[in-house]
């Protein structure tokens, strides 16, 4: 059979689920958690996700997994800084939540537009429930 050369024409698969980071900049009251951080980053990560049609999360690093529609107060907290057991045990918590909403698991695709730390914390997490995942 012949070999077919990989020409970087293929397009990544589509995602079943998008989860993008939290930011630093908020709002002061609690609102749902789609409206609460205002960077320019968070806005055009939300924008790209709910263009997708596809469900979309905000992961935060205090609270976990968020359902865009989800309200909390404005806090502070700082994932870089917390210990590489803590972001371990944060990604596995993530990805059981994510595998109880929306039933991740073999042939999904889950997209991670968020900081460097969040996805390497969830990486093995999700593909360990069998996904296939695209990180940023």
């Amino acid at each position: 059979m012949p070999m077919r050369l990989d020409d970087g024409s293929a397009k990544p698969p589509a995602a079943s689920v998008i989860l993008i980071g939290d930011g630093t900049a908020q709002v002061s009251e609690p609102v749902a958690a789609r409206d609460l951080y205002v960077s320019p980053l968070f806005a055009g990560r939300r924008a790209q996700a709910e263009a997708s049609g596809v469900p979309w999360f905000v992961v935060s690093g205090r609270w976990g997994l968020l359902e865009p529609d989800d309200v909390l107060a404005p806090y502070s907290f700082s994932f870089a800084r917390q210990s590489v057991n803590y972001r371990r045990a944060w990604g596995r918590f993530v990805a059981e939540q994510l595998s109880l909403v929306s039933s991740v698991g073999r042939d999904d695709v889950v997209e991670i537009s968020a900081g460097g730390a969040y996805t390497a914390a969830l990486v093995a997490p999700i593909q360990y429930l069998g996904a296939r995942v695209l990180g940023h």
